[in-house]
């Protein structure tokens, strides 16, 4: 029992402490909230999809491995350049997705994600193009199933450099990181 009574406007102002971004306070208890959490995603996936990430990266390494091989070495940096462009397209894709959407809807989040590097593959189907963007999708793959991240693996490239996973969900990989984490828990 309080000795004098509170004002309800008191208690609402003393009931929100303090708000972040990232972080809600509420009373003394501290709450996260992760403000890009569009799928109920775990923070790391599990073994099934971390190994049908690296394999399928490893399967893309194999496909283009003997690209490179046979081109000069002025045909070997425009593949790559193709593949640091889209690295720097994700990474700007990643900043924005990050500060500025703080929910969008999966199936949106899938085609952001992958019109791209779509887009980049089939318009430069059987050229260097073509080559870059299997280059950037198999060292996102392998990358992805070492850092463990769910959702996306074309964002995990930029994750790595900004620090901070985007949860865009991935056509293939999301729902079997969904089905692993109700298995799991």
């Amino acid at each position: 029992m309080e000795p004098y009574p509170v004002h309800p406007s008191r208690k609402a102002a003393k009931a929100v402490v303090a708000t972040d971004e990232n972080v809600i306070a509420i009373g003394s208890g501290w709450f996260k909230k992760n403000m890009n959490d569009t799928v109920n995603t775990q923070s790391k996936s599990r073994l099934l999809g971390r190994l049908l990430r690296f394999f399928l990266g490893v399967f893309f390494v194999t496909e283009v491995w003997p690209v490179y091989m046979e081109v000069t070495a002025q045909g070997a940096v425009i593949r790559v350049s193709w593949a640091i462009g889209l690295v720097l397209f994700y990474l700007l894709m990643h900043l924005v997705t990050v500060k500025f959407v703080s929910g969008i809807h999966p199936l949106v989040g899938s085609i952001l994600a992958f019109a791209p590097f779509l887009s980049v593959f089939f318009i430069g189907y059987g050229g260097p193009a073509a080559t870059g963007a299997l280059t950037f999708l198999a060292v996102s793959l392998i990358l992805a199933s070492i850092r463990a991240d769910p959702g996306c693996e074309v964002m995990s490239v930029p994750a790595m450099v900004a620090g901070k996973h985007t949860h865009l969900c991935c056509l293939l990989f999301s729902p079997i990181d969904w089905c692993e984490s109700k298995f799991y828990n």
